[in-house]
């Protein structure tokens, strides 16, 4: 079983400072304040890190796999990693430009789930998203569009379903013969002025909403 981190809290004695922040334990002892050097001081009495309870997934979950297309942020594709992992996502399929675990920066937001998700690398998306097809996937756009329907209140049959959700690149989008050849165009409804979610947001919503609905 994995041990729980502890941590302890420190605070800075400068009353006009008062710099508050958690210390792993393990790491080297710090006694002065990073912000303005006075010494500091424990708060309370070491802590573990909150775990979230496990849920078995459901005997009527689908699979779902994800098509990131030409991503260009490596700390997008790593946060990507660590949302597949929680929300159990089979597989990733990195397309173009997109970045790889054979790239050591992208541990730094992926956490080590670049090491419990598959992945594969293909050159080109859409032939990647025709080979998802051939394989029974359904392939579910999150984009914006006139042919574009809300994901919330979405009804999806159960029966031997399996969903490539495809995201697209931060600025072009998904590629438009994607999208031409996807099932569902799916899009998250947005309240204030930006017209789109960072994509590593917009993955979460979708996946964890398409996982419990």
């Amino acid at each position: 079983m994995k041990k729980n981190l502890s941590f302890q809290t420190k605070e800075c004695t400068n009353k006009n400072c008062r710099f508050r922040f958690p210390l792993m334990e393990s790491e080297a002892v710090i006694n002065t304040c990073p912000k303005c050097e006075s010494p500091l001081k424990d708060i309370g009495i070491p802590y573990d890190r909150h775990s979230v309870q496990k849920e078995d997934p459901s005997p009527d979950s689908f699979e779902i796999h994800v098509l990131l297309d030409n991503i260009r942020s490596l700390y997008n594709v790593g946060s990507v990693f660590r949302t597949a992992e929680s929300v159990g996502v089979k597989k990733l399929h990195l397309c173009g430009m997109t970045t790889t675990p054979d790239n050591p920066r992208l541990a730094k937001t992926a956490i080590g789930a670049e090491d419990l998700v598959a992945w594969e690398h293909h050159n080109n998306g859409l032939d990647a998203a025709k080979m998802l097809q051939e394989q029974g996937f359904s392939l579910w756009a999150i984009e914006g569009g006139e042919e574009a329907t809300p994901l919330f209140g979405l009804n999806i049959p159960r029966d031997n379903q399996r969903i490539a959700l495809v995201i697209g690149n931060e600025l072009a989008g998904i590629d438009p013969e994607i999208m031409g050849i996807s099932e569902r165009i799916l899009y998250i409804p947005m309240q204030g002025c930006k017209e789109s979610l960072n994509l590593t947001v917009a993955f979460g919503i979708a996946a964890y909403y398409l996982r419990y609905i």
